[in-house]
């Protein structure tokens, strides 16, 4: 086979082409072939459906520290920009050390190429670029000082290495995405995380949500083979280990290494922000969880794939993937009582979400319905809701847009909603009644408490697992407030523990289910 059809057929393949034709450095220092890991495979695979989907390619990449994504990115980017013609890339990094070992890493890609064919001629060569001669294309690097770095020019190309690290990030990175083109391009925005806050956080947050055109892809520090230490014969897993095993089969080489890992860096919040199991788990925040984690993590084994997944309207489920209507139950017994907690929300379109929980007699989640809605409509919905549910026993929220879904269903007449009673001082000490729960600094941390004790207990009743993801981002801050994380939602959490307190105040059948029987005397005499 001629070197020119060689060439071809590698210009078509990147992982064929790495390993070919690129040279690394590896952490022994011996220059090896570049050969994908698992977890570069994986990341090129997700590129590349982003790619086929949607022309091109925004992705949010969080890893851990030293897994290869900045060799993965710079290889692709070098292989695109000596095959293309004029396509600029550009590589901005947080530290000027770091975007000299990057450009080092590109540099030496050029100069270790495995044949001549794969390194076109050069017009120019700088400490910060190469340009390529009869390509008309670039490759350039940038240190993140400026909100003007990397505007000079158009990128069809574009790494933000350690993007979390910016100062202003984004400003930095808006900037620059100003210069990439809408079609037929590549933004790929890579970090380990740097806390609860800044661009990089809030647009991950956003992409898990499904809020964005940005996919997240999460390399976890298990994925690469060398992260394993070697077991003494007296090595004993904790209970901790053991459920760490089982959730992300390690074993006991990798647990070892983690352990020794954590001692090193002196701290498991450190640990977990360098070395994250989940995106989750990668973000460090001020304040802690409200709930330990170990219960979160029994909470999400037991959740399951609803049963029905799509949208709800006027008392009708119409089937599709990635509804906003879930149902974790085949059918409704007919037979079964059901409450539904309601966090209701202005509606807005990328505002805070109104979030409907339901659940059965026993505390169980039987169903969720998660959206933007007006909450004069939410008044016509939840009542088809309620009763598609048995007439279930319905309790708003009544703080503020609450107010005018709870109007709305009692003008419709609905027969199941909760009523506060409460004792008003302005009125002599009256008895007054009003329909919906009213969260305060009152009553907020009781149903909290509530929610936590369930956890704790494993008798929460989860089958969603999104809810388990917003109760991860749920702390408790200096003050003692419970809330969200910078950039999180907590309206699942909310609406399912005013869904949990309603089951206290339900009210019960007066019906008996059991119908009464006239027994024959044996003796007519005695009558028995």
């Amino acid at each position: 086979m001629e070197i020119e059809d060689v060439a071809k057929k590698l210009m078509g393949d990147f992982p064929m082409y790495a390993k070919n034709v690129l040279r690394i450095v590896d952490k022994k220092s011996e220059i090896k072939p570049f050969k994908l890991n698992r977890g570069q495979l994986i990341l090129h695979d997700k590129l590349e459906t982003q790619l086929a989907e949607t022309g091109r390619i925004r992705a949010l990449v969080i890893k851990g520290r030293q897994m290869g994504i900045s060799t993965y990115v710079e290889g692709r980017f070098y292989w695109k920009t000596t095959k293309t013609k004029n396509a600029n890339a550009f590589v901005l990094s947080h530290l000027a050390e770091s975007t000299t070992a990057i450009f080092r890493m590109v540099k030496f890609f050029y100069d270790n190429a495995a044949h001549p064919i794969f390194k076109p001629a050069l017009k120019s060569s700088t400490t910060t670029s190469l340009e390529f001669d009869k390509l008309n294309s670039q490759y350039r690097i940038g240190t993140a000082r400026s909100t003007n770095i990397g505007r000079g020019m158009t990128n069809r190309y574009v790494h933000a290495s350690e993007a979390a690290f910016y100062p202003n990030s984004g400003e930095i990175v808006a900037g620059l995405l100003q210069s990439v083109p809408a079609e037929n391009s590549e933004v790929i925005v890579e970090s380990t995380a740097n806390g609860a806050g800044g661009w990089f956080y809030e647009q991950v947050m956003k992409a898990l949500r499904g809020d964005s055109d940005w996919i997240v892809i999460f390399i976890p520090w298990f994925w690469l083979p060398e992260y394993e230490k070697k077991c003494d014969p007296y090595f004993t897993v904790t209970a901790e280990e053991e459920k760490l095993a089982a959730l992300y089969s390690l074993s006991n080489e990798k647990l070892n290494w983690r352990r020794s890992k954590i001692d090193e860096l002196g701290s498991l919040d450190l640990f977990k922000q360098e070395y994250p199991c989940t995106p989750e788990e990668a973000f460090l925040f001020s304040g802690r969880s409200f709930v330990e984690e170990d219960c979160l993590m029994d909470a999400e084994r037991n959740c399951y794939t609803p049963e029905v997944e799509g949208s709800f309207k006027d008392g009708n489920i119409t089937p599709h993937e990635k509804g906003s209507y879930k149902q974790w139950i085949k059918r409704i017994d007919p037979d079964e009582r059901y409450c539904i907690g309601v966090d209701v929300a202005e509606g807005l379109a990328h505002g805070d979400y109104t979030v409907a929980q339901v659940l059965d007699s026993l505390g169980r989640q039987v169903a969720s319905w998660h959206l933007h809605i007006d909450p004069y409509e939410l008044g016509d919905q939840l009542a088809a809701l309620g009763k598609m549910f048995n007439r279930a026993y319905i309790i708003p929220e009544r703080n503020n847009h609450g107010l005018t879904t709870i109007r709305r269903m009692q003008d419709l007449g609905y027969p199941n909603l909760y009523v506060e009673h409460t004792v008003d001082d302005a009125y002599a000490d009256r008895m007054t009644k009003r329909a919906g729960f009213y969260t305060s600094s009152k009553t907020k941390p009781l149903i909290i408490d509530n929610l936590a004790a369930l956890l704790r207990k494993r008798d929460s009743g989860i089958a969603d697992v999104e809810l388990v993801k917003e109760l991860r981002n749920y702390v408790i801050d200096d003050k003692g407030i419970t809330n969200a994380k910078s950039g999180c939602f907590d309206d699942r959490v909310m609406s399912y523990a005013i869904a949990l307190f309603g089951l206290n105040s339900m009210p019960r059948n007066r019906k008996s289910k059991v119908a009464a029987t006239r027994y024959e005397p044996f003796d007519s005499v005695v009558g028995y």
